[in-house]
């Protein structure tokens, strides 16, 4: 639900302003704004608070350090110690600390590139390795020629045509003074070896790249070897390399244990530190006095009168003002939900924040999208797979939020699937019915589509009826008849058009059709008059949206249909084995698509059908003034 929230204003002696903004950052529930430019205040002129020039040095220096400790702590991994002691902002400003961080992140860099070069040495041996295994033998034998240039080159196979002109090209330039060797390196690349007085050596090298043949290129640190003695030290690299890089992770790793959580400590330290800082900015103040102005919700409000009682006593004076008319869209929203709402909160937080006053969609979504979810899935096997692996992902991730809130999602929606598939008499498709275990309650998702689709579309136009209620009743409870009336003149509309629609297919009495024309028109006049063309235009997409609901039966039924075929493939194999093989590929595709398409199939529903009724975007989201962490 959105929170009800008051705007309060704390006015106090201006020598204690800093420790009332540390109280407030400790309290953690006051969404603190800026102070206008310049207000009239009990007959004197209140200003925003200047950040004084030491405050601001300081805040300048912070924000340096701030940056470097992030450097280093994003250099070294994670390590599994808990918190230490915490710190002052005396420690991280002295002398002292500043010279043991220099060193540690000369450390750091100067580890990090070097594993940085190792790294991209050995990917560059890894490139060159087949090539010059190929040449090994052929550069072994030109050992111990002196005063010889040697290059190595790579000709395609499908170019080995002009290895005779290269080589009678050599011979003219080096006036027969020259060794060529040829060696297969792969069925498309032929190595070849070309050794030369060194006088030669430009004509050589000009010729090979007239001819557009790829010589090889040593990586940088060999450049200036032989190809014998690159060769050798390459193959010598590539076997300590890896010891190298070993060794500097278990620096990283000793540094790691010392630092990191230090790191991790001192980096939340300044962040709330510099928060402070800001907050400053914020304040207004006269001669003697300072002003805050915020928001909180109201049920808190006595929280943080009795907090700021029991620090300053009657030395700083908290109190609820009105808030004017042009300030209700500047609310912030707050919206806070039972603890077994919460996890689907997930899915309205990607979405801009409603309006405050507006109606928070959480308690519906978590009805609604684990029904969706289950007659989508509806397989009593598929949703033990999913209960089971929703269960474990929500104890592996429990410290990450949106993991563990997702899981807790898929938790619930999976029990839905499983009362499902049990009503639908599946489990694993049409296994459990094969083995005579299981037979459908309600109906078979195969043999009656038309009453599947029935339903679907029967829970379509609930959920869009709802969704027009809601805008009804939000539109009231904000004194605003006229939306209140057009949105009710839509519903009754879409009502009578969908009474004569089932007169006219003899699901309804006749005597229907002339009240239904009647309160169709009278509808349809109300509404061209409140909101003109786009009222009725607004009517035909809500038909359009309830149709879209039998997208429910189309994917329940694709579910069930590849888990019935998975079922009759690993039965035709033959072989007991391999049919529980074949059948279990087809079920792991079947429960992934399972997965997500009921889920992103469900959030259209609600994004697009539903939330288009009533879900007002513009709203301010709540972000109280707390320390990291909290």
């Amino acid at each position: 639900m959105i929170k009800a929230m008051s705007k309060v204003q704390l006015i106090g002696s201006k020598g204690m302003l800093d420790e009332v903004i540390r109280t407030l950052h400790n309290l953690g529930i006051v969404h603190i704004e800026s102070i206008p430019a310049r207000i009239v205040f009990e007959d004197s002129y209140m200003r925003r608070m200047p950040v004084e020039k030491d405050k601001a040095l300081l805040k300048e220096r912070l924000e340096r350090i701030a940056g470097r400790l992030k450097g280093i702590y994003l250099l070294l991994p994670p390590s599994g110690i808990e918190r230490g002691d915490g710190f002052v902002i005396a420690d991280i400003t002295s002398d002292a600390f500043m010279h043991e961080v220099n060193g540690l992140e000369k450390e750091v860099r100067g580890l990090h590139a070097e594993k940085a070069e190792l790294t991209e040495e050995i990917s560059s041996i890894a490139r060159y390795e087949k090539i010059l295994k190929g040449i090994a033998p052929l550069v072994a034998k030109l050992k111990g020629l002196n005063n010889f240039e040697t290059i190595g080159i790579t000709i395609e196979r499908v170019k080995e045509d002009i290895i005779p002109l290269l080589e009678n090209e050599i011979n003219r330039i080096t006036e027969t003074r020259y060794q060529f060797f040829v060696k297969d390196i792969d069925k498309d690349i032929i190595g070849i070896v070309i050794a030369y007085p060194r006088q030669y050596d430009i004509r050589v090298k000009a010729l090979i790249s007239t001819e557009a043949i790829s010589e090889i290129k040593l990586p940088h640190r060999y450049v200036d070897m032989t190809l014998f003695d690159a060769l050798k030290n390459m193959l010598r690299r590539r076997e300590d390399i890896p010891l190298l890089i070993r060794d500097i992770d278990n620096k990283f790793k000793e540094l790691s244990e010392e630092w990191y959580v230090k790191l991790e400590s001192l980096m939340e330290l300044l962040r709330d530190t510099l928060d402070e800082f800001k907050v400053l900015a914020y304040c207004g103040h006269t001669r003697f006095a300072f002003i805050i102005a915020g928001w909180i919700p109201k049920d808190e409000y006595n929280v943080l009168s009795n907090a700021v009682r029991e620090k300053f006593g009657d030395k700083v004076m908290v109190r609820e003002i009105g808030v004017r008319e042009d300030e209700v869209d500047l609310i912030p929203v707050c919206i806070k939900n039972p603890k077994f709402l919460r996890p689907f909160e997930i899915f309205i937080n990607i979405l801009p924040p409603p309006k405050y006053g507006s109606i928070d969609p959480t308690p519906y979504l978590a009805l609604f999208f684990p029904t969706f979810f289950g007659l989508m899935l509806g397989d009593i096997g598929y949703g033990s797979i999913l209960f089971i692996v929703s269960i474990y992902m929500k104890k592996r991730f429990k410290e990450r939020d949106f993991i563990a809130n997702l899981a807790s999602v898929f938790t619930i929606s999976s029990v839905f699937a499983i009362v499902f598939g049990a009503l639908f008499g599946e489990f694993f498709g049409d296994l459990g019915e094969r083995l005579g275990i299981l037979h459908p309650i309600i109906f078979d998702r195969i043999k009656a589509l038309k009453v599947f689709l029935t339903l679907a579309i029967g829970i379509g136009l609930g959920h869009v009826i709802l969704g027009f209620l809601l805008a009804i009743t939000n539109y009231i409870h904000r004194g605003k008849a006229r939306q209140a009336a057009a949105k009710a003149s839509a519903l009754i509309l879409m009502l009578a058009f969908l009474i004569i629609l089932a007169v006219l297919a003899e699901y309804l009495p006749k005597g229907l059709m002339t009240p239904g024309a009647v309160v169709m028109t009278a509808a349809l006049v109300i509404l061209i008059l409140l909101e003109g063309i786009i009222g009725p235009l607004e009517v035909i997409k809500a038909l359009g949206n309830i149709l879209s609901y039998a997208r429910i039966m189309a994917i329940g039924t694709a579910s069930v249909v590849l888990a019935i075929v998975a079922n009759k493939l690993g039965g035709l194999a033959g072989n007991v084995i391999l049919g529980i093989l074949i059948a279990g590929i087809i079920h792991t595709i079947n429960i992934f698509l399972g997965i997500l398409g009921p889920t992103m199939h469900s959030l259209r529903l609600h994004y697009v059908e539903f939330f288009s009724k009533f879900y007002e975007t513009g709203g301010r989201r709540y972000e109280p003034f707390k320390k990291t962490g909290k």
